[in-house]
């Protein structure tokens, strides 16, 4: 064995090594996305898809969930319609929220719900909305909310569709909300 062919050993079993370690993470990662997609994880309780963070460890844990997700039936000729839900953070800093995203909009909006001094309220877009270190915000009807613009087709009372909520330090959180009459 030549002495270059010695001193590249050490790297190639570095590589291989780091290889076989995504390799592993890939497989964990889609054998759990499988599992929760069919409703079920071989015994396991898994209650949202796993997310591996680019900048944590994969042990790290997003803190942001969202209960009762619902988007606002709107007639068919209708293109822009609301998004409510309730966002729970129970981490330990502040989760800025900076974008909403749906397949059947063109583009989706943060808005945020303000009361002038004449006791007029009215709605304006915001760049980001902050759901507090271990608290919630909660988007509705009479305050904060999210806007879907630009939708693509009429939506169905009852048909459940996904949403992405992106924060300010690249994370995003993937939901399914209910399309509900008002």
């Amino acid at each position: 064995m030549s002495s270059s062919q010695s001193s590249h050993q050490p790297v190639a079993l570095a590589l291989s090594l780091a290889a076989a370690s995504v390799a592993f993470v890939l497989s964990v990662a889609l054998a759990q996305n499988t599992a929760t997609q069919q409703g079920h994880s071989a015994g396991h309780a898994v209650s949202t898809p796993l997310a591996l963070p680019t900048t944590a460890p994969a042990a790290a844990r997003f803190p942001l969930s969202a209960q009762n997700a619902t988007i606002v039936a709107v007639p068919p000729s209708i293109t822009e319609t609301s998004v409510f839900m309730t966002l729970r953070n129970t981490g330990s800093k502040p989760v800025v929220l900076s974008g909403v995203s749906s397949a059947v909009a063109a583009h989706g909006m943060l808005m945020v719900t303000r009361r002038d001094a004449q006791g007029r309220t009215g709605m304006s877009e915001a760049r980001t909305l902050t759901v507090p270190a271990g608290r919630s915000l909660t988007l509705s009807a009479t305050g904060d909310h999210l806007m879907l613009m630009g939708l693509k087709r009429p939506l169905k009372v009852g048909e459940r569709l996904p949403l992405t909520l992106r924060t300010s330090d690249g994370r995003s959180l993937k939901i399914v909300a209910v399309v509900r009459k008002p």
